[in-house]
């Protein structure tokens, strides 16, 4: 029995991996015709070392430069096969975890599914552009390195957040496994692009000093070794590649929707960025009392809410400045935010299952008023998210 269930679960990965991939393939080949990323991304990548003051979180290129000489193709077909590699696992990374969280609660397909939704899924949208400025958008097509950082959000939450949790260790080899998994993880998402890691460090430390102020755990360790230490030093070295090894005019400087007002009118900021979130805010809401005890969505809650100062509050002058490089931090912690809000909600889904309320059924008859409503608002971001996939599809140019 325990081989059936292990070959199950393997063919639910392959089927995910496969759907994964077929899902994606269309739009990424489309993106990599554009000048503007990923053009721009693979001139870099082909001219690099030289051109490393312009490519500091280099992994999305040493992927492709790794593929290109490996298989010889043209720049544009190893581009395609080089983001492939990256975008292709985040919803069978998605899965694994929803599945460890609700066990046999919900069929798997239904998660599959629902890891492919989270994928795609979009701000809902009224203001539509092929960039959706002005949006918090948690998957972006046209930039290479902004979808080799959804790689890793997850993982290395979910590795960050074991810093709050109390959990054992079979001995000190495992803790020392898992100490080196979180650095590892963390150097490479900042490899991939420093945005999450802004955002990540201050959302820990605001954590951990609640934590202590309640009295509860705070794995120093792990936070220190795992967490900040290897991202100190990237980031460090990030910053002297930018800023002071090489020549640059540009500095980061404080302004209120500075760079934002760059993009939209000042009276739609808010009303886009509510429009970004309805989801999680609104199970938020609807389950405040349980939402307010679920340390995890309490943990993506505070990593995004340190991502929207950064995004509405910092920019860059000089050249950079219309590179926008602060609306990163926002996108890849809203992601965290609908993973860890569409978690919750099928932990609600499980409790109210084991009270006997049944598996999942394909209607909303026999849910709660509250888990029905939440679905609704899921699913609003999930068809908004296949709106912006076949906009983007029939998008001719970028600028």
């Amino acid at each position: 029995m325990q081989i059936k269930t292990r070959n199950k679960t393997l063919v639910a990965y392959m089927l995910l991996a496969l759907s994964s991939l077929i899902v994606h393939l269309p739009v990424m080949a489309h993106a990599s015709q554009f000048r503007w990323d990923f053009g721009a991304h693979i001139e870099r990548a082909l001219r690099m070392p030289e051109t490393f003051d312009l490519v500091s979180h280099p992994l999305f290129h040493a992927t492709f430069l790794l593929v290109h000489r490996l298989f010889g193709q043209e720049p544009q077909l190893s581009a395609v096969a080089a983001i492939m590699l990256v975008m292709t696992p985040v919803p069978v990374i998605a899965f694994a975890l929803l599945k460890k969280c609700v066990g046999n609660h919900v069929p798997d397909g239904a998660l599959m599914i629902l890891s492919i939704a989270l994928s795609i899924m979009s701000p809902i949208t009224i203001w539509t552009n092929s960039f959706m400025l002005g949006y918090l958008n948690p998957i972006v097509y046209h930039n290479p390195t902004s979808i080799t950082l959804r790689l890793f959000v997850i993982p290395i939450s979910v590795l960050a957040f074991r810093v709050f949790q109390n959990q054992t260790y079979r001995d000190l080899n495992h803790r020392i496994y898992n100490l080196l998994l979180c650095a590892i993880l963390m150097i490479l998402s900042i490899l991939a692009k420093p945005s999450f890691a802004l955002a990540l460090l201050p959302g820990c430390l605001l954590l951990a000093i609640w934590q202590v102020l309640r009295r509860g755990r705070v794995d120093w360790i792990l936070l220190a070794l795992g967490v900040f230490l290897p991202a100190a030093l990237i980031l460090g070295l990030q910053a002297m590649l930018s800023f002071l090894a090489f020549e640059s005019s540009s500095q980061i400087k404080i302004g209120l929707f500075t760079l934002m007002k760059l993009y939209i009118p000042n009276w739609r900021i808010p009303i886009q960025l509510l429009l970004s979130i309805v989801f999680p805010l609104g199970v938020s809401l609807l389950y405040a009392k349980q939402a307010s005890r679920n340390l995890f969505l309490c943990f993506a809650w505070t990593v995004f809410m340190c991502a929207m100062s950064m995004t509405y509050l910092l920019y860059e002058t000089g050249a950079r400045l219309w590179h926008g490089n602060f609306l990163w931090t926002g996108y890849s912690a809203v992601f965290l935010l609908m993973f860890a809000s569409t978690m919750f909600l099928l932990q609600q889904y499980a409790r109210e299952a084991r009270h006997g309320r049944g598996r999942l059924q394909i209607v909303a008859f026999g849910f709660s008023r509250k888990f029905a409503l939440s679905s609704l608002l899921l699913g609003l971001h999930v068809l908004s998210g296949i709106a912006y996939y076949f906009r983007f599809l029939g998008t001719t140019s970028l600028p």
